[in-house]
């Protein structure tokens, strides 16, 4: 029996760690949590003189921030520029191929994040949050982000098997993100948009830099990769 009881408790343990790891990736999303292998350094200024910090959280883009058209679809590369930005900064997912090389735990807890925050980096809220959410509002988002649903979240410690729901508190996303986007390369039925990422508004010392891929599938452009330096 307390071999039994110790076993119960130590799983218990293993799942709250595993949850507040993903959820928080690190204290600051702005500090790169990696091997220490891309360490931010100094380059060239490229905000605007006109730009200021505003009140609450806000992302601060500059560069080639017009949208771009993929067989006849509009793709809003902001959007896929912050996308990239919550999946390598605050998902820890730097590099994938495949939405189904995303670590389940922080897939399911993107998609979940994304049921209640359009952009993670606006939320506001200074204490956790407890929130449930049901499997189909999840694989919405994933759906609707990365263009499928064939994925089982329910592996993932965040579901609750014996409620059938989703069960997370809410981290403190919030931040501002300072961006410029460097390139888009439209090649097919896919755009690559390369974005860097800065600690403060004047854009002097870099965060990391991004390429993730914008694939137009059932006429819509989806996250079909993503890498990180």
């Amino acid at each position: 029996m307390k071999l039994s009881l110790c076993k119960i408790v130590t799983a218990f343990c293993a799942v709250i760690l595993l949850t507040a790891g993903l959820a928080g990736c690190g204290s600051d999303p702005n500090v790169d949590q990696g091997s220490g292998s891309s360490k931010a350094y100094k380059v060239s200024g490229t905000g605007g003189s006109s730009e200021t910090e505003k009140s609450g959280y806000h992302s601060y883009g500059s560069g080639k921030t017009d949208p771009v058209t993929v067989n006849g679809v509009k793709v809003d590369v902001c959007a896929f520029a912050l996308r990239s930005y919550e999946l390598a900064y605050m998902m820890a997912q730097k590099n994938f191929n495949s939405v189904k090389d995303i670590q389940i735990d922080a897939l399911t807890q993107y998609g979940f994040a994304h049921t209640l925050f359009e952009n993670l980096n606006e939320t506001n809220d200074h204490a956790m949050q407890y929130r449930t959410a049901s499997e189909e509002d999840i694989k919405k988002v994933l759906k609707k982000h990365f263009g499928t649903d064939d994925i089982e979240i329910t592996k993932s410690v965040l579901y609750n098997p014996e409620k059938k729901v989703f069960e997370m508190w809410i981290p403190e996303y919030g931040t501002n993100i300072y961006y410029t986007i460097d390139a888009v390369n439209v090649e097919g039925n896919r755009a690559e948009i390369t974005t860097t990422f800065f600690n403060e508004l004047k854009r002097e010392t870099m965060l990391g830099r991004t390429v993730i891929t914008a694939e137009v599938k059932d006429g819509a452009p989806v996250i079909a990769a993503l890498k990180t330096e």
